[in-house]
């Protein structure tokens, strides 16, 4: 998905939507797409782009190495903070896969149509978000070239809150 090339410890593609197992040079493989996945969920809840408060180089590599992931500005249901810490989980093989994400996904779609049909007698305001990006937060495809990478680990406080 954002990472498109990998060979040698370079990668083209956007830092924050990249598995860290592919940051440190591993074969490009469908888990990290999961990834990808779990981080585009998450923007999509939160309404924030990943990491926009800090800069994309060298250093957000490493902490997302070192267990570090996005965290919610909003309260988000247990479900969902639970699937997207699967799909971002440090080890590819702990990652659903797209079948079992779809099968987890099917069942709260019609739960969500009922509360929308229900929610339609009643009037929501929605409020804008509004948030500063750093200015080296880079959420354009680039090259990116890192060595000597920590080997890929979850943090221990992962989206305890």
């Amino acid at each position: 998905m954002h990472a498109l090339e990998n060979t040698k410890n370079t990668i083209h593609g956007v830092l924050p939507y990249i598995a860290p197992e592919i940051l440190r040079g591993k074969i490009y493989t469908k888990a990290a797409d999961i990834y990808s996945l779990g981080i585009i969920i998450y923007e999509v809840i939160s309404g924030l782009p990943p990491y926009h408060d800090v800069s994309h180089d060298e250093n957000l590599a490493i902490k997302i190495c070192q267990g570090l992931r996005p965290r919610f500005n909003i309260e988000v249901p247990h479900a969902f903070v639970h699937l997207i810490k699967s799909c971002l989980d440090a080890n590819p093989l702990n990652r659903p896969t797209a079948k079992q994400i779809r099968d987890k996904l099917l069942p709260w779609h019609s739960e969500i149509e009922e509360l929308n049909n229900l929610q339609s007698n009643y009037s929501i305001s929605s409020t804008s978000l509004s948030y500063e990006t750093h200015s080296e937060a880079i959420y354009t495809s680039r090259l990116l070239k890192f060595n000597n990478l920590p080997k890929p680990k979850n943090s221990d406080d992962y989206y305890e809150q």
